[in-house]
């Protein structure tokens, strides 16, 4: 019993690191995980966009391949009509099909400009190390949906802009229905918090919402002038410019007030005409 006892304490005398070396190793391991996973969140941004770069490519490959497709079916069909084996619609048709074709393998082009523009600006933009988790990208973005949404919102509760630019609280306003539509698309694809974990490919369906809700807000901030008597190009693009829409604000319900007051004194004048009219020929039923 002694013999065995003297051996398991030599035992762990000899293996006496294997504990802290695994404490150790689990340590390292959690870092490691945790170090990737803010290296992802720093660059979210950019992985999405080199995403996208990819997938804009391999939609211009398949875009010019279609269109070498619809210029091959177009001088078939030219062919064949030439033979009397066509008739001239058939060639009309694979004429348009091949304008088709070509417009969207321009798109396509264009699209991977585009595409390689985000790159360049997210590569700039990715965050350093020990950034304000507030600051990464995930954050911003969510950041420019609460400022379109807040945007809106002062239209709704500011009572001087409610009245006076009414088009964008009704929905049967085009232009304010589609910012609504789009907004609703917007916050169905947003994250639960800006600590999410997103893939790209969400991460760039979000902000692609986002890019959409921002337009479709312009369009219909745009449109609410307009149809309050303004100028579209003097709605505001940022809060820098809140004064001026108070006081364009409260010029309209100035403006309303005094129609107002005006039709009341007209309809007060109408009455009293009436008033002594009806007056004057009851006195002269009465007189004797």
């Amino acid at each position: 019993m002694q013999l065995w006892i003297v051996g398991v304490g030599a035992a762990l005398a000899e293996f006496w690191w294997v504990a802290p070396a695994a404490a150790g190793a689990g340590a390292v391991g959690f870092v490691g995980v945790r170090r990737g996973r803010t290296t992802r969140a720093r660059r979210l941004g950019l992985t999405a966009a080199q995403h996208e770069l990819q997938q804009a490519r391999s939609d211009a490959v398949s875009a010019r391949a279609a269109a070498r497709v619809a210029q091959a079916e177009l001088t078939r069909a030219e062919a064949e009509r030439a033979v009397g084996r066509a008739h001239p619609d058939d060639v009309r048709t694979a004429r348009r099909a091949l304008e088709t074709a070509q417009r969207a393998k321009a798109a396509a082009t264009a699209t991977i400009r585009v595409a390689r523009a985000r790159v360049g600006a997210e590569r700039a933009a990715v965050p350093a190390r020990g950034t304000d988790p507030k600051h990464l990208p995930l954050a911003r973005l969510m950041a420019a949906h609460d400022a379109i949404a807040a945007r809106w919102m002062e239209y709704e509760t500011d009572a001087a802009r409610r009245l006076a630019f009414p088009a964008l609280s009704d929905v049967r306003v085009p232009a304010t229905a589609e910012f609504l539509r789009l907004e609703g698309i917007a916050r169905e694809h947003r994250p639960a918090s800006a600590t999410a974990t997103l893939t790209p490919e969400q991460f760039s369906t979000y902000r692609a919402a986002v890019d959409d809700t921002g337009r479709a807000f312009a369009a219909a901030e745009q449109e609410a002038w307009r149809l309050a008597g303004h100028r579209p190009d003097d709605a505001p693009a940022d809060h820098s410019t809140a004064a001026r829409w108070t006081i364009v604000a409260t010029e309209a319900i100035a403006r309303s007030v005094d129609g107002i007051s005006r039709a009341a004194e007209g309809a007060a004048s109408a009455l009293d005409a009436y008033r002594s009219r009806r007056d004057g020929r009851d006195r002269d039923q009465h007189r004797p």
